[in-house]
């Protein structure tokens, strides 16, 4: 029976001890590499902490993270990614929240770890080889793990502008990792290309699939996303099949012309989670690499990667949005109006998630956890516990699900009720835009489209009048050389509204 994921891959490192899990330009571990290293590294962890405490793992992105990651784990503790390009205030407070047991660390943050993670236990990842394993505590820990523990804790950003803890334990990953590997007939011929960085849940199959399955993940330099050539050469140098990533870095690839250079052609899998894939630049990746299966997936990092799945055996026209899907196996998916009502069809509802792959709650903040997984309101039976998403949506005749936008990202402008999201799919589908972001704002009640590509506020303006009611055109634009994105690789909204507001933008 499987309790924790180390039973992944405790057993993986017996079927294929010699076989590359993951390897960046580097560093190579092999399965049985792996399993001693976590397991020294745990060992280390487990003499100076009890089980369940948090470990922050504070590196530099690459494939070394990874043993540290499964050590916290061996010795029965959560590990917390920190990345060593992340901002120092951050950091300070993501801290100030966790309150951490240890940090381990390398020779690249060992500085940035003294200003600003003092005063806690550092384990040193380049003294490992020299931990020794201590059998008879790794025994003892493990024996005691339940399957509900603790796996790891995430920050998302929060609304407060103090980060929000995502706990996620051993079944939900395990959960998704037994349906995911299952559906799309993942196994030890799998290559993966890692793109996310391992602080965000996209990251999240790539580091899991291996174990269930024997796959390879490559990481490549962060900057071959900045160079989409580059990336693509890479994936065709290491012969990857299988891609997993968020829709941005599908579109740099689109908006760099990177396919008149490169066509990765060994790829066969393409899921995109973590935001909407604009089908003008899925349909260009469907035109260079056709076998190709693609995925599109929903879930927020509370859900474990993802809850729901479409998978796209049509054409879609570049101004469709693409639906969300059905419900991922031991998920549900339930709309809910603003009356606590299941929405009807045609009705919007906001998504409210159910199952094993939920969150346990924000770490140590009980008022934050109790506003958002609340008792199903559509359940006055049992204790069912639901997750309240604020994306809305509705279900189509053949229930596929739709989404169509946040409630914070729908306004209402002269008695209109408006969808942002609906905007920028419009300025997206144009084959001159690079890329989009409406915001509004309250005080002129205009709505700002902000926008980078080969055309001008009058061609865009232009063009949007055939495919929006008037009352939805924006009143302002704005191009910018490039949009900016957040550190998950998403496009940063409180940035670009703070930017405009603040007169930077014109």
């Amino acid at each position: 029976m499987i309790t924790t994921v180390l039973d992944y891959l405790d057993d993986i490192s017996r079927r294929f001890p010699d076989k590359v899990a993951y390897e960046d330009t580097a560093v190579s571990f092999t399965f049985k590499a792996l399993t001693e290293r976590a397991r020294k590294i745990g060992s280390e962890i487990a003499r100076q902490l009890p089980p369940q405490s948090p470990v922050v793992v504070y590196m530099k992105k690459g494939a070394h993270n990874i043993p540290a990651f499964f050590g916290a784990a061996y010795a029965g503790c959560f590990y917390v990614p920190i990345d060593k390009d992340m901002p120092d205030e951050r950091i300070k407070l993501i801290v100030d929240v966790l309150k951490p047991g240890a940090v381990v660390c390398d020779s690249t943050t060992k500085d940035l770890v003294n200003s600003n993670i003092p005063g806690i236990p550092v384990i040193y990842d380049d003294e490992a080889d020299s931990f020794e394993i201590d059998e008879d505590r790794l025994c003892k820990i493990r024996s005691e793990v339940k399957t509900t523990d603790l796996l790891y804790v995430l920050f998302t950003s929060g609304s407060t502008g103090v980060p929000k803890g995502v706990t996620i334990s051993h079944a939900a990953v395990i959960d998704f990792m037994e349906w995911i590997c299952d559906k799309y007939n993942l196994s030890e011929s799998t290559s993966l290309c890692n793109q996310a960085p391992f602080y965000f849940d996209a990251s999240v199959p790539d580091l899991y699939i291996p174990l269930k399955t024997g796959a390879s993940v490559y990481i490549p330099p962060k900057s071959y996303y900045t160079f989409p050539k580059k990336i693509l050469g890479f994936i065709k140098e290491k012969g990857i099949n299988t891609l997993i990533w968020v829709p941005s870095a599908l579109c740099n690839v689109v908006n760099a012309r990177a396919f008149e250079v490169c066509v990765p052609d060994t790829v066969r899998l393409v899921i995109f989670c973590g935001e909407v894939m604009p089908c003008r630049h899925l349909n260009v990746w469907k035109k260079y690499i056709p076998d190709a299966l693609y995925v599109n997936m929903y879930g927020p990092t509370e859900a474990t990667y993802a809850c729901m799945y479409y998978d796209i055996t049509r054409d879609f026209a570049d101004d469709e949005v693409l639906p969300l899907g059905k419900a991922c196996e031991n998920s549900s998916i339930y709309l809910i109006t603003d009356e606590n009502k299941e929405a009807g069809p045609g009705e919007q509802g906001e998504i409210c998630i159910a199952g094993i792959c939920l969150s346990n709650g924000y770490f140590n903040n009980k008022e934050k956890s109790d506003a958002v997984f609340t008792q199903h309101p559509l359940n006055e039976r049992w204790f069912e516990r639901v997750y309240h998403t604020g994306d809305l949506a509705m279900r189509c005749d053949n229930g596929d699900i739709v989404f169509c936008g946040r409630k914070d990202f729908q306004i209402k402008k002269l008695g209109h009720r408006i969808e942002l999201g609906e905007i920028e799919n419009a300025i997206c589908s144009l084959e001159q835009i690079k890329n989009a972001c409406c915001i509004y704002d309250e005080e002129s009640t205009n709505i700002v489209a902000v926008f980078s590509g080969d055309m001008d506020s009058d061609e865009l303006s232009k063009c949007l009048t055939a495919r929006l009611m008037p009352y939805m055109m924006p009143s302002v634009y704005v191009k910018m050389s490039a949009i900016p994105m957040n550190l998950n690789g998403k496009i940063d909204r409180p940035r670009i509204k703070k930017m405009y507001l603040e007169g930077e933008l014109s």
